[in-house]
Order: C-alpha cells, then sequence, then structure tokens
C-alpha cells in the first residue's frame, strides 16, 4: 500500500507522533505547509494528524474536502492534545463537532494524548491558556475534572507515547492492508 503521513504540529507532539506512525508503517511524512493535491495523488492511505485547538480538529475541515471518495483512497484521522485518553466523553465531544455523524462512521479517527508546551506556543496561544489556568485556579467548589484540568495546564508537561499509537497501526494493518 502507498501511505503518507500529513502532520500540523505547532508544538512538535503531533509531528512526533507522525514520524512514529510513519516508522511503524514505512511511509513517508508530509507537513500540512506543504500539502497540495498532488502530494496525495496514487496514495491509498492518506493519515492526516493535528493537534486540537479550543475543541476543534485544526484544519480538519479543509484538509477532508480533498478526500471525499473512499473508494479510491482511504482517510484517516489522529488528534493530539493534553486531554487525558480516559476522559472518553470530552473526547468524543471534540470528534461529534469535528465531524458529522456520518464521516464519523466512514473516517476513521484517533486522539492521542499529548502534552502541552508552552515554550513552543505562540504569543496568543500562551496567554489564552495562562489566563484559562488563571481563572480555573481562582474557581471555587472545582469538581474532580475541572480541578485536574487546573492542575495539567499550569505549565508544560509531555505523555506522548509511542504505544499511542498502535491503534492506528493496526487498524492500517489489519483492516487496508489485508483488503
Amino acid at each position: 500500500m502507498n501511505i503518507i503521513v500529513i502532520f500540523n504540529s505547532k508544538t512538535g507532539f503531533t509531528k512526533r507522533y507522525a514520524e512514529w506512525i510513519a516508522e511503524e508503517l514505512a511511509c513517508d511524512t508530509l507537513p500540512y505547509k506543504d500539502f497540495t493535491s498532488d502530494a496525495v495523488s496514487g496514495k491509498d492511505v492518506v493519515i492526516f494528524g493535528t493537534r486540537i485547538h479550543a475543541g476543534i480538529v485544526e484544519h480538519l475541515n479543509k484538509i477532508k474536502t480533498y478526500f471525499n471518495n473512499p473508494a479510491k483512497q482511504k482517510f484517516i484521522v489522529f488528534a493530539t492534545g493534553g486531554t487525558p485518553n480516559e476522559a472518553e466523553s470530552v473526547i468524543n465531544n471534540i470528534w461529534v463537532n469535528n465531524l458529522s455523524e456520518s464521516e464519523r462512521k466512514t473516517i476513521p479517527h484517533f486522539y492521542m494524548q499529548s502534552g502541552l508546551n508552552y515554550e513552543k506556543m505562540g504569543f496568543i496561544d500562551k496567554k489564552l491558556m495562562k489566563m484559562a489556568a488563571w481563572f480555573m485556579g481562582k474557581k471555587k467548589n472545582k469538581n474532580d475534572h475541572e480541578a485536574g484540568h487546573a492542575q495539567a495546564i499550569q505549565k508544560s508537561y509531555d505523555v506522548a507515547k509511542k504505544e499511542r499509537i498502535f491503534p492506528l497501526v493496526c487498524y492500517v494493518k489489519d483492516k487496508l492492508t489485508s483488503v
């Protein structure tokens, strides 16, 4: 199979996951900024990875317009973020808000917890996160989820793990290459 992993990475987490996936699938990677329809021409599988930014799977709406013929190419999405993998309802809501019901059935999508890197964030993102951390810290009577979130966004952290790619890699190897 001819596979490519396209990635959009602001702080390095998504790039690292894309490289791990490409290593396991023996394929190339391509930064989203270099994406063209010609770059994916002739590819059997296109995997797109990006960050979740304010509940939005960044650039997903734009890139998925290129992949409306599943018989021609298989399009797979993965998103990275600081939300713990165990927060399934939060992650499910992100997919509901970013993929239509039919897309959730036809576009395989995966979430990979990564972390937070203030040092590599842009000025505006850094300020918004710091303000959110300050407001969350001031809130009285936080529930467990809010308390955990307030603690998690205080400083940079990295919880990216290679094993988080394996559901996606296994999907490609088991479902797509065995056809």
